[in-house]
């Protein structure tokens, strides 16, 4: 149960992609690890522990091995910082009747029934006047308190909305913010929040990055207690057992790294996104701050295993059509290895024994998950990560049901496992 209630509490503070970040250096701080600077030179030093932001919504962290650095190659998990939802437009207020909503756009794939009727929030950052004009202050914020919902429409006045009806964005997904008093009027009340929130005046405010999110706790369900019912486990499941792996696994041999990148949930397509050379840039960057490094390899010709963890769709009780007819992982029967062959993901036999045999040495169980032939699943980290370096891939995740959803389930005993087979994985010395 430690780690469950400990992932609650990294839930609460992981809201959007910059503040997951901001968890993430405050546990590795706490764990000693030392903040790295891609503008300074690094020395690496034998047992080091170490991490880099090169973008406020990316991190890789890396310990060093006590012995042969580079020698045993380069053991990696990368993992997802974004989730599916919406995001704020400039000038996004909008007075009807003194209600104030909020004009918003979809951001990645959300399930857009299920954000109806939340208690939601409002996190991200904003940029500030400073006296270099290229570099303007950025102030992560977040709320911390349910200050928007979006109601439905009841269903005297929506007959049909039980049997299914497209949702507009842009008219049914306006969150309700405030009822405006006489004397407040609806032009930068957001900014007025915002400012107040974070203590600078409104007219040093010049633009804002800002996420909506489901304001709300996780908690375990089911008779036995055996489910997580959780907002953001798609990725923030598998960056949190990467996380705890890393902090807990002491090695001689080698690099183990966790690279959690941004925007998968929009094709990664970013500088900080997994479709960019900066995790090269990285690996280069290591390569180079260790000593005696280049006597060693280089980093086109490192041995480098990735685990890329996303969550994978498990077997649905009431919708059995939609999953494989023999490969379809049922939720606490074990971490999912993907399978595609149209190379969706990017395992392949290798891998995939390879990572088999990790879960024989962790002592837990694997499920194989492919997507069934008329229902096209989506893409992952893996086959972009592959894209840019030569290492070895396996996808994996945990079974979950109502994947993009505001709130997701897992199975309580995959989760403990994969952080079982992490931890196994950054501890290996072979």
């Amino acid at each position: 149960m430690e780690y469950i209630s400990d992932f609650f509490e990294f839930i609460k503070k992981a809201t959007a992609p910059v503040q997951t970040v901001d968890a993430i250096k405050e546990r590795f701080d706490a764990e000693g690890f030392t903040e790295l600077n891609m503008d300074k030179p690094w020395k690496l030093k034998a047992s080091g522990k170490y991490y880099l932001s090169p973008y406020p919504s990316m991190l890789v962290g890396f310990t060093v091995g006590s012995d042969q650095y580079l020698q045993k190659g380069v053991k990696m998990i990368a993992a997802h910082t974004d989730n599916p939802g919406f995001r704020i437009k400039p000038d996004p207020e909008v007075d009807r009747e003194g209600m104030l909503t909020l004009n918003v756009e979809k951001y990645g794939g959300p399930i857009l029934s299920a954000w109806f009727d939340r208690p939601l929030s409002i996190a991200g950052r904003i940029a500030v006047k400073s006296d270099e004009v290229l570099r303007p202050k950025l102030i992560h914020l977040d709320f911390q308190r349910p200050i928007l919902t979006i109601p439905n429409l009841a269903i005297h006045m929506n007959r049909d909305i039980n049997k299914g009806m497209e949702i507009k964005v842009q008219k049914e997904m306006q969150p309700l913010m405030t009822l405006l008093m006489e004397e407040e009027i609806k032009d930068d009340y957001l900014l007025n929040l915002v400012a107040k929130e974070a203590g600078v005046s409104p007219e040093d405010i010049l633009d804002m990055d800002l996420n909506v999110y489901c304001r709300e706790e996780g908690i375990l369900v089911g008779s036995k207690e055996e489910f997580v019912s959780c907002p953001r486990i798609d990725d923030l499941s598998m960056v949190y057992a990467a996380m705890k792996a890393l902090t807990g696994s002491e090695h001689k041999d080698g690099i183990n790294m966790v690279a959690f990148m941004d925007n998968e949930e929009i094709g990664s397509m970013t500088r900080q996104g997994a479709d960019s050379m900066m995790l090269s840039t990285v690996l280069e960057r290591v390569h180079a701050g260790i000593k005696g490094a280049e006597q060693v390899s280089t980093p086109k010709s490192m041995d480098i295993f990735v685990i890329s963890a996303d969550g994978a769709h498990g077997f649905h009780p009431n919708y059995s059509e939609k999953s494989d007819i023999t490969s379809k992982p049922v939720m606490n029967k074990g971490v999912a290895i993907k399978i595609s062959g149209n190379r969706s993901y990017a395992s392949e036999v290798e891998t995939i024994a390879a990572f088999q045999q990790l879960c024989d040495r962790a002592g837990v169980e694997y499920q194989k998950f492919v997507n069934h032939s008329d229902e096209p699943g989506g893409k992952t980290l893996g086959p972009l990560l592959s894209k840019y370096l030569p290492v070895h891939v396996v996808d994996v995740g945990v079974p979950m049901l109502a994947m993009h959803s505001t709130r997701e389930l897992m199975g309580k005993q995959d989760f403990l496992d994969s952080i079982e087979i992490f931890r196994t994985f950054f501890r290996l010395e072979e």
